[in-house]
């Protein structure tokens, strides 16, 4: 594999571009957000465009993650600075109980908002909260779990968009929900609320588990949320390689789910179901190490994750090598611009080459999501997102002779 200095430094090279594209003033209310894209070879827009909800609390968790490995400080004040932009979309007006603690998508004025990225966002704050020691920041991501199980969820699934004008809802359940269930067990880990792991996480990585597949072990991208039937969708006038096909590669960490379940629930069923997914990556995988012809770079770092993750417990040489392979793809990609800070250490978007963008078009999905993935192989950090050197669960019932309760009145 790459050696951890060269990995480390790609690392430091991805959070500089976010440091640099992270508006600072206290005056502008974009504050906290990060760039979403930016082509190098065409003029800057009038107005620039900046992070939503879920992508601003990635990109702040890859922060976090070299704030731990790194110990520089700027990493963990602009992830906070994240931290409070993410705040600021939360809905904390109890008059309407069936929107309290939700998270707005794109900014404090938005009207709707999607429940799994509005999980990305409050998964973001667990993170902080651990960090920090700031405990507002884990309440914010509490009162969000609440909602979730109250309103955000159907018979065990999440839903797929909530509008707050009116307007009729999206009903449809999509497989890319699936990581839902890892932000659960990581609330629980924070709070050791049974509820979150009872009416959260089983339900939804057993659905994902079993419900969720084809017999060829590609996912099931849609179903209709009544009958449960397999469906097919795409938004008129949307590009439908970007918005829908790329789930056919990026399952939205669904396998971290599943990976966390066979700990948790002690089910190797979970993990194997997500090691034939690694290896349906694998058969998939473009001989250039991307996927889709080069139209899905977000999924090459998480599939690096997962090859290592799973490659490692089985200690398959096929997926280790594969993963060495797509760790060198990842590092490929970076753009290396030192002459333009919005494009010098970030990643290809998923547009990149096509109609009306030149190959210099870079994206907030794959940059933030390489930053976790590049730290993930690069060192064992204990408590990030992802994080596969976490605390384990173990109840206190058998380590009670190592510390014991203190019964002092």
């Amino acid at each position: 594999m790459v050696s951890s200095e060269k990995i480390l430094a790609a690392a430091e090279k991805t959070a500089k571009w976010f440091l640099v594209n992270q508006p600072q003033s206290r005056l502008n209310a974009n504050r906290g957000r990060f760039l979403t894209q930016h082509d190098a070879a065409l003029a800057d827009p009038e107005e620039l465009p900046y992070s939503t909800s879920w992508d601003t609390g990635c990109s702040l968790c890859g922060l976090l993650a070299l704030w731990k490995r790194t110990g520089k400080k700027e990493y963990l004040e602009a992830a906070e600075k994240g931290g409070h932009y993410i705040m600021s979309l939360q809905v904390l007006d109890s008059r309407e109980k069936q929107f309290f603690g939700a998270f707005r998508e794109v900014t404090p004025q938005s009207m709707e908002f999607c429940p799994r990225d509005a999980t990305s966002a409050a998964w973001a704050l667990i993170y902080l909260a651990e960090a920090t020691g700031d405990k507002e920041y884990l309440y914010r991501a509490r009162i969000f779990g609440d909602w979730m199980l109250e309103y955000g969820m159907f018979e065990g699934w999440p839903r797929w968009a909530v509008l707050m004008d009116g307007q009729d809802h999206f009903y449809a359940k999509g497989s890319f929900q699936s990581g839902v269930a890892a932000f659960f067990h990581d609330l629980f880990m924070a709070t050791r609320e049974l509820r979150y792991i009872e009416r959260g996480m089983r339900p939804i990585a057993q659905q994902y588990r079993d419900e969720f597949f084809h017999e060829d072990d590609s996912v099931v991208l849609g179903k209709e949320i009544f009958t449960n039937q397999q469906r097919e969708y795409q938004i008129a006038g949307k590009d439908k390689s970007i918005e829908f096909e790329m789930h056919y590669f990026n399952d939205d960490f669904g396998n971290i789910s599943l990976m966390r379940a066979a700990e948790l629930f002690g089910e190797e069923s979970y993990r194997e179901r997500a090691y034939k997914w690694a290896k349906f990556l694998m058969a998939h995988q473009d001989k250039d190490g991307n996927f889709a012809k080069g139209t899905i770079p977000s999924a090459v770092p998480q599939a690096l994750i997962y090859y290592h993750d799973l490659g490692e417990y089985y200690q398959d040489k096929e997926m280790l090598a594969a993963r060495d392979f797509t760790l060198q793809k990842l590092l490929d990609m970076q753009f290396d611009a030192p002459d333009d800070k919005r494009l010098d250490g970030a990643f290809p978007h998923e547009a990149l080459g096509r109609k009306g963008h030149s190959d210099k078009f870079c994206g907030l999905r794959c940059t933030m999501y390489a930053l976790n993935a590049l730290l993930h192989v690069e060192s064992d950090i204990p408590e990030v997102w992802l994080g596969r050197a976490n605390k384990k669960f173990e109840d206190p019932l058998w380590t009670i002779s190592q510390k014991p309760y203190v019964f002092k009145w």
